[in-house]
């Protein structure tokens, strides 16, 4: 199998898109262009996933009540809405089909989920650097990137 510029793929290639987990197209800039560059020369699909994280902790025990769930998914779908925008004004995925999917849970299993279900091509991922907040968020919930590249299922790209 080829791309179209003639350059052999991998025969154990999946047949499936790049995916890439996305939370913010201001902050999802070099690793969404790193997944359209594999895309294109991959002759593949992007899928973009955005994983929602509850506001509110599930703690055993407590069960939310319908109110405050709707509170909750019409601040995701708000959320969402803006990202698509951000995303399609930013021109970033021009001339690539793409589709962007929305889920509930935690980001590195969900995308590894996903990732599966879908027998991704590749799984594009950023690396972020920034603030003691990061550090804070590393710690109790794990670097994603470092989950993501753990599962060895499927070729990961980890962009800074």
């Amino acid at each position: 199998m080829m791309n179209p510029s003639g350059i052999p793929l991998p025969p154990d290639l999946a047949g499936g898109p790049v995916v890439i987990g996305v939370d913010d197209a201001t902050t999802c800039g070099r690793p969404l262009r790193a997944a359209v560059f594999l895309a294109r020369a991959l002759c593949r699909p992007i899928l973009l996933v955005h994983v929602r994280r509850r506001s509110m902790p599930m703690v055993e025990g407590y069960v939310p009540i319908p109110e405050e769930m709707a509170v909750d998914d019409v601040a995701e779908d708000a959320i969402e809405s803006a990202l698509r925008t951000m995303l399609i004004s930013g021109g970033e995925l021009e001339g690539v089909d793409w589709e962007l999917i929305s889920v509930t849970g935690e980001t590195a299993s969900e995308i590894i989920r996903i990732a599966q279900d879908r027998e991704a091509a590749c799984v594009v991922v950023g690396k972020r650097h920034k603030g003691f907040a990061e550090f804070v968020h590393r710690i109790t919930s794990g670097s994603v990137s470092r989950a993501v590249v753990a599962t060895q299922k499927f070729p990961v790209l980890v962009v800074p």
